[in-house]
């Protein structure tokens, strides 16, 4: 097989023979012209059914908006009532403030990431966590703590 066979590009391939073509064209001409009414009367009778159809699908957009918005309010409700009552949500207020407590976990004089990674892996590690590991004073020993150390070793004023 040559390799042109495979890969038919060529418009030599698809032409038809003019003797076929004439022979086609002759038994598959129409027997008549269509009168331009029986023209004009189908698409107006088309025309006015498209416009004229019934849409049942717009329900079906505005049950979708509604249920997602549904599942949204069942999102909040669930992590409001995840979280503890007086526990508020992080801000830079309570960022900063956390700047000012001893979060200097290694004792090496200064606060870097590796605090935040050593008070990590010893809540993990632990089941009684240390009071004093409470860097954010919430009365709870987390992942909060945590974050806290690792704002004040990235922090960019360092007091310099």
């Amino acid at each position: 097989m040559i390799e042109n066979d495979r890969n038919p590009d060529s418009e030599s391939q698809f032409a038809i023979p003019p003797g076929l073509r004439d022979d086609l064209q002759a038994l598959y001409k129409p027997d008549s012209a269509v009168p331009p009414e029986v023209d004009r009367a189908i698409l107006d009778r088309a025309h006015h059914r498209l416009v004229n159809r019934k849409r049942p699908f717009r329900g079906i957009r505005w049950a979708a908006s509604a249920a997602s918005v549904a599942a949204a309010a069942v999102v909040i409700i669930v992590v409001s009532l995840d979280r503890p009552r007086d526990a508020a949500p992080p801000s830079a207020a309570r960022f900063t403030a956390a700047l000012a407590l001893p979060s200097d976990i290694d004792q090496n004089g200064r606060v870097d990431i590796l605090d935040a990674f050593k008070l990590a892996r010893n809540i993990e590690s632990t089941s009684l966590p240390k009071i004093e590991w409470d860097i954010n004073r919430d009365g709870m020993v987390n992942r909060d703590d945590v974050d806290y150390v690792a704002f004040a070793a990235v922090r960019l004023n360092k007091g310099v």
